[in-house]
């Protein structure tokens, strides 16, 4: 899953426009890599943009925590290089993933060492209002907030651009592009724009294991150390002991800010936490664990609670399509919208630009005939990224009693899992440093999960099968 390719300069002008749909995360770091190659880069926003990392409506999961893996640090730094520097330097915390977290599994607490693979944690946007302050000092990009898009424009199978609605004036007129990229999100309209068009949508997969969260701001003592930056204990799901952690769960870790921590508390199956304080405290108890308990009665909550319980797993399969336009790609959330509770969202959008840039390094010119197979070509090579983060989100919702599977609008069967295989690799990898600094980089997105299937892995776990059941939690 290396990002490097997108470290290297393009050696052709760059020529023409490319219109992004779209100014969060995915949009601006697509403007990036699209800078690369064409000459002008408009993203397009119905939102206007804070001047300061605040808050903003196009964003309202913003509230909540959020987790910029090390893979997608990697991929933001290959784009634009000042990221990390600049983050750190503006308030933002670097952790390194195996000595500063405490993650507690099915197989209890995993092992604590010191470690290279660092990450970058701070709120979502502060992360990014980051990004857009960078993407927007690249020479060539333009941010146009306030515009809907309310649909493509076509000529000759080729997508030429897009309709717009300044949402000031109401005035709606037609920009032109060589290359329209979606970067909408989840409630991206493309399907019906494709259907409009005469074009088949993309078959859809949802997975919905029914989540809620609670989130607010929490100040810390000054100079508390709790013996970690961040601490998570996810949901346990079916099979784990009786009690509040089979379907409750939370998250903390240090943001931006003077001894500022985010707090987000978690419930599946239809287990929602509440939004009041009092409520919310009692709720994280019934969890039982004492070093989440120890943590919470240091709190001071200096935010509203905000709920979130749009967490739905959705996979629009734009790879596959019988027949499609040219010159219209898609990425982000637009294609594969993942639990937010795993944190991929933010990764998957930086690794999706980076493969648009190596994309676009493999056709002769960014004339819109010279893009005549990019669109498929692309959504196939960004479709292998995605299927491992749909599996690793999905197989652990499908634990989740009440989870609904449904292709198309029907409603599906949950295959069956490989829960005790899964939980025997979470035992397997924690026992050894070397392993787990693999699993580590590979659930960061930095390495490619292939080895975890292999016969090596495979048959030592076959092979001590007993063994690592006896340390999953029952």
């Amino acid at each position: 899953m290396s990002t490097s390719s997108a470290q290297q300069e393009t050696p052709r002008e760059r020529s023409g426009r490319a219109i992004v749909i779209g100014g969060s995360m995915a949009g601006s770091l697509a403007a990036a890599a699209l800078s690369r190659h064409f000459a002008e880069v408009t993203v397009l926003d119905r939102d206007a943009f804070p001047e300061k990392p605040d808050h903003r409506k196009g964003v309202p999961h913003g509230h909540h925590f959020h987790a910029l893996l090390a893979g997608g640090r990697e991929a933001i730094d290959s784009l634009l290089p000042d990221f990390s520097r600049r983050a750190v330097e503006d308030g933002a915390h670097t952790l390194s993933v195996t000595a500063d977290v405490r993650y507690r599994q099915r197989c209890g607490w995993m092992p604590r060492f010191p470690g290279a693979l660092e990450v970058v944690m701070a709120s979502r946007p502060f992360i990014e209002w980051t990004v857009r302050e960078l993407a927007g000092q690249i020479d060539g990009i333009h941010y146009r907030p306030r515009t809907s898009v309310l649909g493509l424009r076509l000529a000759d199978g080729r997508v030429t651009g897009v309709s717009v609605k300044d949402e000031q004036s109401g005035a709606e007129s037609d920009l032109d592009a060589d290359l329209v990229v979606d970067a909408s999100g989840r409630n991206s309209k493309a399907s019906s724009w494709l259907r409009e068009l005469g074009y088949p949508s993309p078959s859809e997969t949802t997975v919905n294991a029914h989540w809620g969260y609670s989130s607010v701001f929490v100040r810390v003592p000054k100079g508390w150390d709790p013996g970690f930056r961040a601490m998570y204990t996810p949901p346990l799901g079916e099979g784990a002991p009786e009690g509040g952690a089979r379907t409750r769960g939370c998250a903390m870790w240090v943001q931006e800010g003077e001894d500022r921590w985010i707090f987000t508390v978690q419930g599946a199956a239809g287990d929602y936490p509440p939004r009041d304080e009092a409520g919310l405290r009692a709720y994280v108890a019934t969890i039982g664990v004492a070093e989440v308990d120890a943590a919470v009665a240091e709190f001071e909550f200096i935010s509203p609670v905000q709920v979130w319980r749009d967490t739905t797993n959705r996979l629009r399969d734009y790879a596959n399509l019988a027949m499609r336009p040219e010159n219209f790609v898609l990425l982000g959330d637009s294609v594969a919208a993942f639990n937010p509770v795993y944190g991929q969202g933010m990764t998957m959008a930086a690794i999706s630009a980076v493969t648009l840039d190596r994309e676009l390094q493999n056709v002769p010119s960014t004339r819109p005939d010279a893009l005549a197979g990019l669109a498929e070509r692309f959504q196939k090579s960004l479709d292998g990224s995605i299927q491992f983060c749909w599996s690793t989100s999905t197989g652990q919702d499908y634990r989740v009693p009440g989870v609904e599977l449904m292709v198309d609008g029907q409603a599906q069967p949950s295959p069956a899992g490989e829960a005790e295989f899964s939980d025997r690799l979470l035992a397997f990898v924690s026992r050894d440093r070397e392993t787990y600094e693999k699993f580590m980089e590979t659930t960061q997105l930095i390495r490619s999960p292939e080895w975890l299937a292999g016969d090596e892995v495979v048959s030592a776990i076959q092979a001590d099968w007993d063994e690592l059941g006896k340390l999953v939690l029952r």
